[in-house]
């Protein structure tokens, strides 16, 4: 037995056999396969026809004399039987784990197909299979709509997209090919090698019939025409054949198939370059042939590829050919988002997967944006040694990648009717308010401002909660970020580590992997909630950047980056001393800067003082704990029905029509204040006792709701609103000239 593999070093392809001992001669290097003893130095096994001699005699001459055991083999084909090595030819050899790859090849296309070995490495054209019929029915395909593909374009990219929408409604296409869309899902990379062939094989003939024009035209001392090269690989990019799926439907069955998720993209990987084909020419046949590359050492071909040349050298490398190709290879990272996801960031990491880039896709996207990723899903090797081998992580090979910022979502009839049943309730928004962190009793203000800027508007809603510690502003926040639609959460507890994820950073061995920080996967409509945002001191001023300019930067050695970033901020702060203290200004209070604090549009004190509203709170903590109240679903009785709804904005935006704003203010003199006005939002929200039977909604159902509205919904205001608006503005900006009381600046950058 071969003594085990040192601990720590990678097992080899190839086994170190022992010169002494007992059993059957093992050549200094061999390996095994299936139960055989292969050397490891080509084909050299000895003839054994001309070992006995044409006189019949059975003496074997010194230099073609056999070893002990060469021709013995474990398996059931006979004592002594020959054993065939051909296979390691550089042609056919290939390490064991990647021994479906084909090492090199040669360049014998037919007539009808120029670059058939790019696409197919192994089969051999035939005219009459069906690989050819769907070729040619493809190439019609292309032929029949050239205002769907630029062949001018194709050629120079190198790559062409493919909606689904149009290739699956040809009618002539289904009959040669009636199952294109489930081979495509089943079987990916031959499917789109046949379309990739046949679009160069259409482009090749544009392109000879655009030669054939301009015979005539010849290189003159006055205009150089470069010669016509032979085209390159083209590789099809499809969209929109497979749904939308969750990392969480991952199982074996779809390995080595069409896969797509859409995520956002949180860490970019240096390009890396190499070579993978090489072409080369026999110099005494002419007969192109090209070889993989792998590693810095780069092979040669020992013998021409021809059966008829027995050329063993002067082998010539051709670097302008096509089969010669420079592979450029990119990783990144990407983070699933769902709404059917709910994320909680206090305990779990969000899911992740890796994406290789290859071609044409590297450098096509950056960090923050929302993609979606279509590809193959592979697995790969986490470990080398044999303990550790079985461990294997999905990853995707990217056939495609469709920016996903202005894609609209889709709702099915389920989410449909629960968005209907809660637009249908009396109260939906007081329903809404008391369903975001049910936990915390009270300060149904600050949950309509975070609700409010979870809704978004025409510009970002920032929004700001001081107050005693224990109050619940980290629960309020947890619970918004659980049901935002896009963004990050980050706790400043961890002190120094989470403000290193707040803005773009780099990570790695040799710190070039880009990392998005929290902001920069907010932006886009998304929301970022900060825990404890004063403690977060050293990353104040990347935050204030962004909100002030809507920008990161990022500065590196010879290099100055500006990334866009407009994301909604959602934060909380503790008082310094422990505890709010009343008597100094709220400055004073928080450790935050007054140009950050001068960048929320929403600022809410919660302090704990002992009021009635104890009994109530502990009512509410004990049928929390009974399980009285649950966040269940809308129950049945909500009907379909649109309801008479009496919410936050039913009397103050209405139009004079529906008897508004107009009907409202008739009723008021001229010279009363707005500001004097029932304008008591905290009590129109607070639950009360006949409410003890109110269902609240499940998180995951407030997700769907602020995202169906947030793409459906564009509410305007009329004259006689903006008019009110405007003249509370006024009247509270001269309130706080004038009074003595604790008041922070007033601004129009809101607005």
């Amino acid at each position: 037995m071969n003594p085990p593999p040192a601990r720590g070093r990678a097992p080899s392809r190839f086994v170190r056999g022992r010169a002494r001992g007992g059993g059957a001669y093992r050549p200094y290097f061999y390996f095994r396969r299936n139960g055989r003893v292969i050397p490891a130095r080509g084909n050299r096994q000895p003839n054994r026809e001309a070992a006995t001699g044409e006189g019949g005699t059975d003496a074997e001459p010194p230099a073609t004399r056999q070893p002990r055991g060469w021709g013995r083999s474990s398996n059931k084909r006979g004592r002594g039987a020959p054993l065939d090595c051909s296979f390691l030819r550089p042609e056919n050899y290939a390490a064991p784990e990647d021994g479906l790859l084909v090492q090199s090849i040669a360049v014998d296309n037919p007539r009808a197909y120029s670059g058939w070995r790019l696409y197919f490495l192994r089969d051999t054209y035939a005219e009459e299979s069906d690989l050819a019929r769907r070729i040619m029915a493809v190439e019609a395909h292309y032929q029949r709509n050239p205002q769907n593909y630029d062949f001018v374009k194709i050629r120079d990219q190198g790559f062409f997209t493919l909606p689904a929408s149009g290739i699956l409604q040809d009618v002539q296409l289904k009959e040669v090919w009636p199952g294109l869309e489930e081979d495509l899902k089943e079987h990916p990379l031959r499917s789109l090698s046949t379309l990739s062939l046949a679009m160069h094989t259409v482009v090749v003939n544009h392109l000879l019939d655009a030669t054939d024009t301009a015979v005539g035209a010849v290189s003159t001392p006055e205009q150089y025409l470069p010669p016509t090269q032979r085209l390159r690989k083209i590789y099809a990019r499809p969209f929109e054949f497979v749904p939308v799926n969750s990392l969480n439907s991952i199982i074996h069955d779809r390995v080595d198939t069409l896969f797509a998720i859409q995520g956002t993209v949180t860490s970019i990987g240096e390009p890396t370059y190499n070579l993978t084909w090489q072409a080369f020419r026999c110099s005494r046949c002419q007969m192109e042939m090209a070889m993989r590359q792998r590693g810095t050492f780069q092979p040669r071909p020992y013998h021409c590829k021809r059966s008829e040349c027995v050329a063993r050298d002067g082998f010539l490398a051709l670097r302008s050919s096509p089969y010669t190709r420079l592979s450029a290879r990119q990783i990144i990272r990407l983070e699933e988002s769902s709404l059917s996801l709910m994320n909680d960031f206090e305990n779990t990491q969000p899911e992740e997967i890796d994406i290789e880039l290859r071609h044409d896709l590297v450098d096509s996207v950056r960090v923050g944006q929302l993609v979606i990723v279509t590809g193959v899903l592979k697995l790969q090797e986490l470990g080398e040694d044999d303990a550790t081998n079985d461990q294997k992580q999905a990853y995707l090979k990217a056939v495609s990648i469709q920016d996903a910022e202005n894609k609209k979502t889709e709702f099915s009839d389920r989410d449909l009717q629960a968005i209907a049943m809660i637009n249908s309730e009396p109260n939906s928004f007081k329903l809404l308010v008391q369903s975001i962190a049910p936990e915390v009793y009270g300060h149904e203000l600050a949950k309509a401002a975070c609700l409010l800027s979870l809704f978004g508007g025409e510009s970002p809603i920032n929004v700001l909660l001081v107050g005693d510690p224990g109050i619940g502003k980290s629960k309020i926040l947890q619970s918004c970020a659980q049901i935002m639609e896009r963004g990050a959460h980050v706790s400043g507890k961890k002190g120094a580590h989470s403000a290193q994820h707040l803005g773009v950073t780099f990570s790695g061995r040799n710190k070039k992997v880009m990392q998005a920080g929290a902001l920069m996967t907010a932006s886009g409509g998304g929301h970022c909630t900060l825990d404890d945002v004063d403690k977060l001191a050293s990353k104040q001023a990347v935050l204030l950047q962004c909100m002030q300019s809507g920008e990161i930067s990022i500065q590196l050695p010879g290099v100055f980056g500006i990334f866009p970033a407009h994301p909604s901020v959602i934060a909380c702060a503790n008082p310094q001393r422990g505890q709010y203290d009343e008597g100094r200004y709220l400055l004073q209070n928080i450790n935050i800067t007054p140009a950050l604090l001068r960048e929320f549009h929403l600022v809410y004190v919660l302090l704990d003082k002992p009021s009635e509203r104890d009994l109530s709170l502990t009512e509410h903590v004990r049928a929390l704990h009974t399980g009285a109240k649950k966040r269940a679903r809308i129950a049945a009785r909500y009907a379909l029905k649109p309801k008479i709804s009496d919410s936050i904005c039913e009397e103050a935006f209405h139009g004079p029509e529906a008897g508004g704003v107009d009907e409202t203010f008739k009723k008021e003199d001229d010279n009363d204040s707005i500001m004097q006005q029932d304008y008591d939002l905290d009590r129109r929200l607070e639950l009360l006792p006949e409410d003890a039977d109110l269902e609240l909604i499940p998180p995951v159902l407030i997700k769907k709701f602020i995202s169906y509205a947030r793409q459906q919904v564009s509410p305007k205001l009329n004259d006689d609103a903006m008019s009110a608006l405007l003249q509370y503005f006024l009247e509270l900006k001269g309130s706080s000239t004038s009074s003595d009381n604790d008041s922070g600046p007033i601004g129009s950058s809101g607005l």
